[in-house]
This record gives structure tokens, C-alpha cells and sequence, in this order.
């Protein structure tokens, strides 16, 4: 049995029907997680680590974590997470820590799939990936340079005008536009809960990585009940100036 998080805080989940439980399914569908993270939540529902489910009860060691990084991960995501020589590969620097442990987990798990994630985290026990995921959740992500103003421009309008918005799950508030997290409470997690802790920071994200991932999930080849509706709905002009809007915010 894998060894639980250390520090993690005990969490009470109380069974029953009411509003409650109305309130965790309306913020769980609008916050646009992957559904292998509510697969590997349930999976675990009965293990006593479970409950590092909450934001909150995820603490990793950051200086472990680093040396965990320059093993493992500098080669393609920079040692600071700041970002490799192939755009197609994600930055971690500045990535909510649920997000990245929870995505971290999924590859570990096989509930995401990659050929090259998997052999580099499979050997990871559950606090070293708490370990990680802490170190690189406090670096800090620089923004892409962006020549094209009009894409931007048009990309912004697309984030925040969509209905449901972009911006109702992604924006931090600390870009440009329309800070909907900030007044929402932090991914609507002050008004629903904290389900929403685990959607991605994708501000300043590499615009390549952005479109492909958005091109997975409108083939459905990436799984996301929410993601794959948006995606899907957005052409290819679309998702690139989306794209360009973030790779550029800070």
C-alpha cells in the first residue's frame, strides 16, 4: 500500500443527499477536470490516503521536490519547469499544485496516457510526486512573446465571451481581461467548493501545447466531459488565437 502524503490534514467526508452534494456536482461539472481525475479520486475513495483529494492537504517537501525535478523532469520541462526546447511540452512553473499532482498521479496510474511520462513516474511513490508537484507549483512561469496583437486581441474576446466562458474555470484574474476567478473566489471554489482547485493555470502556457491539447480533446482522444464540448465547438482559428491570448498573459 503506497504511504500517504506527509503533512497531509485529516478531511471529514460525511455520506447523505441534500444541497451539499448538489453544490460538489454543479462545481465539479463546471470546473472542466479531466475525467481520469475523478476516475483516480474514486479509485482511491476507500484507501486511507484518499483524502489528499483537498488543495489543501497536499504539502510536499519543495527541496526534495527539486532534486526529483533535475532527475526527472529538467530534460524536457526545464529544471525551474519553466519550459524545454520542444513547445509541445508543457511548462510546469507556477501550475496549481492539486492540478500537477493529481495529472502527475494520473500518468503514474495509467488512467493518462503517454509513452514518455509514464517510464519517469511510474517508480514515483505518492509523496515524491507531492514532492514535485510542490517545488514546481512555486516557480514562476514567464509568458511566450506574441507579435500577432489582432489574434490576441480576438483570442481574449473568444476566453471570456464564450458562454460558459474560458474564464469561468481558467483565469487566475492575474491576466488581461476579465479577472472571473479572482471574483469568483478562486476557480468558484469560494462559491462551490473546492472541486475546482483542480483545473489547470494555463496563463503563459506555451501556445503549442495549448492547441494541441485542445486538438486531443475535440478528437475525444484526450477524455474531459466539459473540455470536450468546448473543444469541439472551436475551429482551428479559434483555438490557435485562444492560445496566443494565454501563451501571452502573465
Amino acid at each position: 500500500m503506497p504511504k500517504p502524503v506527509r503533512r497531509q490534514k485529516a478531511i471529514l467526508v460525511c455520506a447523505g443527499t441534500g444541497p451539499f452534494w448538489l453544490v460538489l456536482a454543479v462545481s465539479a461539472a463546471l470546473s472542466g477536470c479531466d475525467s481520469h481525475q475523478v476516475t483516480a479520486q474514486a479509485s482511491t475513495e476507500n484507501q486511507p490516503w484518499a483524502n489528499v483529494q483537498a488543495a489543501d492537504a497536499i504539502a510536499g517537501d519543495a527541496g526534495r521536490g527539486l532534486r526529483i525535478a533535475q532527475e526527472k523532469c529538467g530534460a524536457c520541462h526545464g529544471a525551474d519547469g519553466s519550459g524545454g526546447p520542444d513547445p509541445h511540452v508543457p511548462k510546469l512553473a507556477g501550475q496549481s499544485l492539486p492540478y500537477l499532482y493529481w495529472e502527475i498521479r494520473a500518468f503514474k496510474e495509467g488512467t493518462r496516457k503517454s509513452d514518455i511520462m509514464a517510464p519517469n513516474v511510474t517508480a514515483l511513490a505518492y509523496e515524491d510526486i507531492a514532492d514535485v508537484a510542490t517545488y514546481f507549483s512555486q516557480q514562476t512561469r514567464k509568458p511566450d512573446e506574441q507579435k500577432d496583437e489582432s489574434r490576441i486581441a480576438a483570442g481574449q474576446s473568444l476566453f471570456y465571451s464564450r458562454m460558459p466562458s474560458c474564464a469561468m474555470c481558467h483565469s487566475s484574474g492575474s491576466g488581461r481581461g476579465m479577472p472571473m476567478r479572482g471574483m469568483m473566489g478562486g476557480g468558484m471554489g469560494g462559491m462551490m467548493g473546492p472541486g475546482t482547485a483542480n483545473v489547470p493555470n494555463l496563463e503563459g502556457q506555451h501556445a503549442t501545447y495549448i492547441v494541441d491539447q485542445l486538438n486531443r480533446f475535440a478528437s475525444g482522444e484526450r477524455q474531459g466531459t466539459v473540455m470536450n464540448r468546448m473543444a469541439a465547438s472551436l475551429n482551428d482559428a479559434d483555438r490557435q488565437a485562444i492560445a496566443d491570448f494565454l501563451s501571452s498573459a502573465p
